[in-house]
């Protein structure tokens, strides 16, 4: 879907004319079609918007060519969007293609850009560092909710483990590695953006909540995925602890049998000379032999200290 806007001294209005004649075009989980007329209307390539909702996009700041535009940049960045179920479909890629008196915003989600548009900016440059600003507070949001999880798994992991909480862990491990590959990127691209001349129009708060907010995303997805390494950790010496703990329960009755057997192996000859071969009773005493020095064993292997 194409918006077309041209901003005022109280924000954002729509525009019904051409394209090239509107200050801002949104394009929101927009067809080839639409694509393909934005191109042609600005002269872009249409490499520009090809991964536009594709994980494999990435974070980037560069300037590209244009017969309609003057000098323009291409900026892309990360929002988030909770409908999706994938965390590589919730990252979604926001390409923002700008000069000084057109700004077009490819993305897959309306209310980002609805937030920045609610601020009522009367200029290109307000709007599209308050877009900025809007994206990476939708990402942090998104982060502050994964740390109830991470304090449930480690009280969790105090007590011991369950499948389930292995599956949970590795389901907020696997969106903790996209979110901090992305954010990676993000931060040089950030930096890269800030360093542009384009950003010296911005309003020097603005520059600096967005290098601030940048390094804080940057900053908590690095201390979550530490704090769910040592939860992994935990979970892992736990079960080597109970592994060791059957293993040696298994070769301490193993052990045992194996007394009783010898006991009664060596009593079991078919040779001469053997103690109670006739002897009426001679079964039981053998039998009362072994289990004294099964349970001779037992008790001993009972009363072992193996960390001593």
């Amino acid at each position: 879907m194409i918006n077309k806007y041209i901003l005022t001294p109280t924000g954002a209005k729509s525009h019904q004319g051409v394209l090239t004649n509107a200050e801002l075009v949104t394009l929101v989980k927009p067809s080839e079609h639409e694509i393909k007329q934005v191109c042609q209307s600005f002269d872009l390539s249409p490499f520009t918007f090809q991964y536009r909702s594709s994980p494999e996009e990435v974070s980037r700041f560069h300037r590209t060519t244009s017969d309609v535009l003057t000098n323009p940049a291409i900026l892309v960045i990360y929002d988030f969007i909770p409908a999706f179920k994938k965390i590589e479909n919730q990252l979604s890629p926001s390409l923002i293609v700008f000069d000084n008196h057109h700004l077009i915003i490819c993305t897959d989600s309306q209310d980002t850009i609805q937030q920045a548009l609610a601020k009522l900016p009367t200029t290109l440059a307000e709007l599209l560092i308050d877009y900025l600003i809007a994206c990476q507070h939708v990402l942090m949001t998104t982060l502050k909710s994964y740390k109830k999880e991470i304090d449930e798994l480690d009280q969790k992991a105090r007590v011991g483990f369950s499948n389930d909480s292995l599956r949970a862990l590795t389901t907020l491990t696997r969106r903790l590695v996209f979110f901090e590959h992305t954010m990676n990127d993000q931060a040089t691209t950030i930096t890269a953006f800030l360093e542009d001349k384009h950003c010296q129009r911005f309003p020097i708060e603005k520059r600096l909540e967005l290098e601030v907010q940048q390094r804080r995303l940057t900053k908590t997805i690095h201390i979550f995925r530490d704090l769910l390494a040592s939860i992994s950790d935990l979970f892992t010496a736990m079960m080597d602890n109970h592994l060791n703990n059957l293993m040696q329960f298994l070769d301490s009755a193993g052990l045992i049998i194996a007394i009783a057997a010898l006991v009664t192996g060596f009593m079991g000859m078919n040779v001469g000379g053997m103690p109670w071969k006739n002897d009426l009773h001679g079964f039981w005493l053998i039998l009362g032999i072994a289990l004294i020095f099964a349970l001779t064993a037992a008790i001993f292997l009972r009363r072992k200290k193996y960390t001593k």
